[in-house]
């Protein structure tokens, strides 16, 4: 009775998702029990901010996990600040360098794992953190336009973009304008520590609208309630957009209190907040920005966020 009734859960399971199988999902490779058809702005998306800041001490390391493993671990949403330096563009947070650079360590990563999981697609922002923005640009356009590399980012921006457009390719938001024709999307009035709408456009001119809560700077660890609260507003938006809605949401489950708190404190108390929020209600969640992802709870994060893809 009891393997009945497990095995009819998990048929039900498996027509609510829309999954080919019932089988539970591979971190590495979960969006193959996703549609084809599935809009990409309908997507729940786990994410890290400043993905790549391993290094920095109380003030500055927001990740516990190397971008590798946070491929490994279901992460598609990634956070890179770079710097201009050495003729490659370095990842950074503030004024700490993090020993990788884009050309030589993460693009490279990003690529590889793609050609491994073809089923999967990543959502990249970049932003100059710092230095020659000029150089920036120039080092990044030359990145981009490598002929060989192509095929693997998205050209052709569309509000309509579905997964099947998306697979085996990088949907990149820029927040610096870097030259003409680029791939991906600019991300247009973004404004500094606050919740806004911004424009993402592409290069095509075609742009959707996307609510960005990005509210990162508090007196002290003592707001952070109130900063989880603010997280949670804008990832309720998203669940109640309407059904033909093509508006994008992104929520930065991430704060900091300088000189005072860190990240680590926040994340200490915000991600378990978050995840309690999520478990209770299983629905469509746009893009999510954790710091500590490798934590208990931020594991338990990634994990609800992608089961609601599973749920709608």
């Amino acid at each position: 009775m009891k393997k009945l009734v497990h095995c009819l859960a998990l048929f039900i399971f498996s027509l609510l998702s829309g999954c080919s199988s019932y089988e539970k999902w591979d971190s590495t490779s979960w969006m193959q029990h996703i549609k084809d058809t599935m809009p990409i702005y309908k997507l729940s998306i786990p994410a890290t901010h400043d993905s790549g800041a391993v290094l920095g001490g109380e003030f500055l390391q927001t990740q516990d996990s190397s971008i590798k493993e946070q491929l490994e671990k279901g992460i598609r949403g990634f956070d890179i600040r770079l710097q201009a330096i050495n003729e490659d563009l370095g990842v950074y947070h503030a004024t700490q360098f993090q020993h990788i650079t884009w050309k030589k360590d993460v693009l490279p990563m990003f690529i590889s794992f793609l050609n491994n999981h073809p089923s999967e697609m990543l959502i990249v922002s970049l932003k100059c953190e710092g230095g020659n923005r000029a150089e920036y640009s120039s080092l990044l356009s030359e990145s981009l336009t490598n002929p060989i590399l192509k095929d693997k980012f998205i050209w052709e921006f569309s509000p309509s973009l579905t997964l099947k457009d998306c697979r085996g390719k990088i949907l990149f938001l820029h927040r610096d304008r870097i030259m003409e024709n680029y791939p991906g999307v600019m991300c247009l009035n973004w404004g500094d520590n606050t919740t806004c709408d911004i424009i993402l456009r592409g290069s095509n001119q075609k742009e959707v609208v996307a609510s960005v809560e990005d509210e990162y700077q508090y007196a002290s660890i003592s707001e952070a309630n109130y900063k989880s609260m603010t997280t949670i507003r804008n990832i309720q938006k998203s669940s109640e957009e309407p059904v033909d809605s093509h508006k994008w949401f992104i929520s930065f489950a991430s704060a900091t209190a300088l000189p005072k708190d860190g990240p680590k404190a926040f994340a200490d108390k915000i991600n378990p907040t978050i995840y309690e929020f999520l478990a209770k209600s299983p629905k469509n969640r746009g893009i999510i920005m954790i710091d500590f992802s490798a934590s208990p709870s931020g594991e338990k994060i990634i994990q609800q966020v992608i089961s609601s893809n599973f749920l709608h």
